[in-house]
């Protein structure tokens, strides 16, 4: 889990890839691996939003902890087995920790951590039950929302304040 909280401190992941990693052993307290491997959500990088958040984390990790890795992007209509199959080339070719961004990855993580229990997942955006392998990043969306609605209910002057969510999704 340790790979896992220095990825989500870096807080990133994106499209092509780049290759890269420390190299120095675990003993010595450093990371010691291939690199990360992120998997974006739909929009992917450009999307101002949780994959360029990822993005910037995944530059912030190489940069700060010399960590590479790859990063990929999603396909336009794609299924859930396909976002497996991305999921298992990552941990096929070595990455670890490997990051889906977005509650979507939910099921991808859940079956290809199962196969793949020496390595580290994380899933941002989805409070996971699934494995010890897998770290679920979640956002406090309701401690920036009540913020918001503070300064709301303070600016009003009419008494009532409204919201309109740019994507019906939970939250």
């Amino acid at each position: 889990m340790t790979v896992a909280v220095i990825a989500l401190a870096a807080a990133g992941c994106g499209k092509s890839s780049q290759d890269g990693g420390g190299t120095a052993t675990s003993s010595s307290g450093k990371y010691n691996g291939k690199g990360i491997g992120l998997a974006y959500d739909i929009g992917g990088k450009g999307d101002q939003s949780f994959n360029d958040a990822a993005f910037a984390g995944f530059q912030k990790a190489e940069a700060e902890f010399k960590i590479g890795g790859r990063d990929v992007e999603p396909s336009d209509n794609e299924t859930d087995a396909d976002k497996a199959q991305r999921l298992e080339q990552l941990a096929k070719a070595g990455y670890n920790p490997i990051i889906g961004v977005g509650y979507v990855y939910a099921p991808a993580v859940k079956e290809v951590a199962a196969k793949y229990p020496k390595i580290t997942f994380g899933i941002i955006d989805d409070n996971n039950d699934m494995a010890k392998n897998v770290a679920d990043m979640v956002f406090h969306e309701e401690q920036a929302s009540y913020l918001a609605g503070v300064a709301a209910a303070t600016a009003t002057k009419k008494d009532h304040v409204g919201f309109i969510g740019g994507v019906d999704i939970p939250l």
